[in-house]
């Protein structure tokens, strides 16, 4: 276990909430292997709990009471019942580790539970096809989408719909993963794991175009770049996510994100009959009970089955 040069392994009194926080996240990163995106989920949670309830020291008798005033606050803002969990669990995860080290006497998360969540508010949002099909006819209309990023607008979209990539694989594809004769895109997903996943060919021909315009490119070079022929970064990936958005006239309270994209493309090929297990090695899920939910998501695909093989449905000697 990592830790800092000035403190040995006895209990700790006077320490606050942000000591030991990169010593947690070095763990974390190094004798877990978690990935770069999952580190920086926790940092970001934890700042985020420094900064609404303060930098309280680890063993105030008042720290519970605090983590609930941060959960308060988190539901007063309109975070989902999802998101509060996750921060529940970053939190569960770093005093885990304060107590294994014996930084903290006692775990204070050990009474705070999670709050419970309707199967219908834990299923992944995905967009209708008319949805798909409204946002690629809108990125057509040059009257609405005129700029020089309006090619990477319409690319970028296909490229999550047709993949079900995760942001940050999209933006990491260079033009040396895709094969453009046989329609496969080479993706490095979580844990820098290699999956191949097929992309439509029409999808293969906007790129080969893309290409072609280009002044010069190398095997190298990033499939989706900016203006000026850069790596784009998930941030951008989302805040021209959000511009799509506002300009397709989709209402606020509608949720488009990349990654809805992701839920959206394997959601419709579940619905068009795809086996779990092939769709469990595109989406690059390392459990099948992770894809299974977007069996859960198409009630329609579950009651046909039903009516078919039931034997209720089947015979009339009932």
């Amino acid at each position: 276990m990592y830790y800092h040069d000035d403190i040995c392994d006895i209990m700790v009194d006077g320490y606050k909430f942000s000591d030991f926080l990169d010593d947690f996240l070095i763990a974390k990163e190094v004798e877990e292997g978690a990935a770069n995106s999952t580190v920086k989920a926790y940092r970001y949670d934890l700042r985020k709990f420094i900064k609404m309830v303060g930098d309280i020291e680890l063993e105030s008798p008042v720290i519970r009471q605090r983590i609930r005033l941060f959960l308060k606050k988190l539901k007063d803002k309109g975070y989902s019942k999802k998101g509060i969990s996750r921060k529940i669990a970053s939190l569960r995860s770093y005093f885990k580790f304060l107590s294994l080290n014996e930084f903290i006497t006692k775990n204070p998360m050990s009474t705070i539970k999670s709050p419970k969540i309707k199967l219908e508010e834990n299923l992944p949002k995905f967009l209708d096809i008319k949805d798909v099909e409204l946002i690629f006819n809108k990125l057509k209309d040059k009257r609405l989408f005129h700029s020089r990023k309006s090619e990477r607008y319409y690319l970028m979209i296909r490229l999550l719909y047709s993949t079900m990539a995760r942001v940050s694989e999209i933006c990491n594809i260079q033009v040396k993963d895709v094969d453009f004769n046989r329609g496969y895109v080479r993706l490095r997903g979580k844990g820098n794991k290699e999956r191949i996943v097929p992309v439509d060919h029409k999808t293969i021909e906007f790129f080969e175009e893309n290409l072609r315009d280009r002044i010069e490119y190398t095997p190298e070079d990033y499939l989706l770049v900016n203006t000026r022929n850069e790596k784009l970064t998930p941030r951008v990936v989302q805040q021209d996510i959000k511009t799509i958005k506002e300009k397709c006239g989709f209402r606020d309270s509608k949720v488009i994100t990349p990654h809805v994209f992701r839920h959206t493309g394997a959601t419709h090929l579940r619905r068009s009959g795809m086996d779990i297990s092939e769709l469990q090695d595109i989406l690059g899920h390392s459990s099948p009970n992770t894809t299974r939910i977007y069996a859960k998501n198409d009630i329609g695909k579950l009651k046909e089955a039903y009516s078919m093989m039931h034997p209720l449905n089947k015979s009339e000697n009932f």
